[in-house]
């Protein structure tokens, strides 16, 4: 049984197709490294202000520190409309739902690599285009997290925390 050799065009579709499933996986993860700083903001102005006021309220410190008793009473009553006035809830929507899209471009992306490219090269670039369609869709909503949360991202990506457990291809475990 003689292997067909490889069209150039499928080849090539193929590396793209990894391509964009290595970049939607940096930016999937980086959304999520971000969203996790978002829920601990969010977390931190719900709980400080309960914590602050109960500090300026205690008569220990009202007594001995009446300063830091107004300073936890001011920041009490500052960080809940902080929170609100940055609309936290908003981004952290946002960037709930575009990691979701991108996680799944990610994992399409790679599907089509390994099994649209067995497929001719008509109605795997059709595939291509769809997915690629989507990607455009996904990037026009411009979020910008942090760089310093790509970096993380990418170190963890690159030490392979989110590959497969066992490779069912070769079905041999990591």
């Amino acid at each position: 049984m003689n292997a067909q050799p490889l069209d150039p065009r499928i080849a090539a579709l193929k590396g793209e197709c990894l391509n964009q499933f290595q970049n939607c996986g940096y930016t999937a993860l980086t959304f999520t490294v971000w969203l996790r700083v978002l829920r601990w903001v969010k977390l931190f102005s719900l709980l400080a202000p309960v914590v602050l006021g109960a500090l300026a309220t205690w008569n220990i410190v009202g007594e001995s520190m009446p300063a830091a008793a107004a300073v936890c009473a001011f920041l009490a009553v500052l960080i809940p409309p902080t929170f609100q006035a940055a609309k936290l809830d908003a981004s952290i929507k946002q960037y709930t739902t575009m990691a979701g899209e991108f996680t799944n471009l990610r994992d399409r992306f790679r599907l089509t690599a390994e099994y649209g490219s067995l497929k001719p090269f008509d109605e795997f670039e059709a595939a291509f285009n769809s997915l690629h369609a989507r990607l455009e869709k996904a990037r026009a909503r411009t979020l910008t997290p942090p760089h310093i949360c790509f970096l993380i991202a990418r170190r963890q990506w690159q030490k392979g925390h989110y590959k497969p457990d066992e490779d069912h291809r070769s079905g041999k475990s990591n």
